[in-house]
């Protein structure tokens, strides 16, 4: 490429020095007679309306004006009129052919892009659905995550609820016995009788009592509504299914409850 570039500016070189001596003195003879050629050439080679022609005769008229140029004598030589006659009834040619080769090339450039694409697609699509299925076991991942945690929460909360309802029960069965007790002391008391001794603590449990009024934690004159929520408040707090670790000790006492309700509904 750079050998080519030399050449040619060699010959650019050669062509003005070689016309500047020529002209001087201007040899009016030999340019009325290459007029004379070069108008002849010029109107013939215009009758040529084909793509193919033109190029070629332009091709021809550049390449006679190119060996002119590396030759001792320019003005004197038919080639240069022949190859003048030839090339610039065509020079629009060349911008002609550079539309067809940039509009040739740029439709390459789309099928090579189009045929690219064409063959990276199932890759591409490959590749988005791996995504979207990586996303959708992550979010279930993260939605089973969440719901065991959620689980875990209500059934620790659900086991407090539970704890702190049995304690108010128990409290208040601790608070009505107390009060019985006291209105058996007063009766004593009241009627004087002689000091008895004084009773040992309970130690059995509520649940093993014959009298189902403690069995439910009501006092005797209980109404019907009172006996019947007092029943639902005790299924809830020693229903089997509510517990983890004593199912076999809530079932008697949910037996015992259901007995003292049967009782006295």
């Amino acid at each position: 490429m750079l050998e080519l570039i030399n050449n040619v500016m060699a010959r650019v070189t050669n062509f003005i020095t070689v016309l500047s001596d020529e002209l001087n003195p201007l040899p009016i003879e030999i340019l009325l007679g290459g007029s004379l050629w070069f108008f002849a050439l010029y109107f013939i080679s215009r009758w040529f309306k084909a793509y193919v022609i033109r190029l070629l005769l332009f091709i021809v008229g550049v390449s006679l004006i190119y060996s002119v140029m590396g030759r001792s004598h320019i003005i004197t030589s038919v080639d240069l009129y022949a190859g003048l006659g030839l090339a610039i009834p065509h020079i629009e040619i060349v911008e002609i052919t550079y539309l067809i080769f940039r509009e040739r090339t740029l439709f390459l450039v789309d099928k090579i892009i189009e045929l690219f694409y064409l063959i990276i697609s199932p890759f591409i699509w490959g590749y988005q659905k791996l995504s979207y299925i990586f996303q959708f076991l992550q979010i279930k991942q993260t939605q089973r995550s969440e719901k065991k945690a959620e689980k875990e929460y209500y059934k620790e909360e659900f086991k407090r609820e539970q704890e702190k309802a049995r304690a108010e029960e128990q409290a208040r069965y601790d608070e009505a016995d107390i009060r019985e007790q006291n209105k058996r002391e007063y009766r004593y008391k009241k009627k004087e009788k002689p000091q008895q001794p004084k009773e040992e603590p309970k130690t059995y449990s509520r649940w093993d009592s014959s009298n189902h009024y403690e069995v439910l934690g009501i006092s005797e004159n209980s109404t019907k509504q009172e006996i019947k929520k007092a029943y639902r408040n005790l299924a809830k707090i020693y229903h089997p299914d509510l517990t983890f670790s004593k199912k076999e000790e809530y079932t008697v006492i949910l037996q015992k409850i259901n007995k003292a309700y049967e009782v006295l509904k």
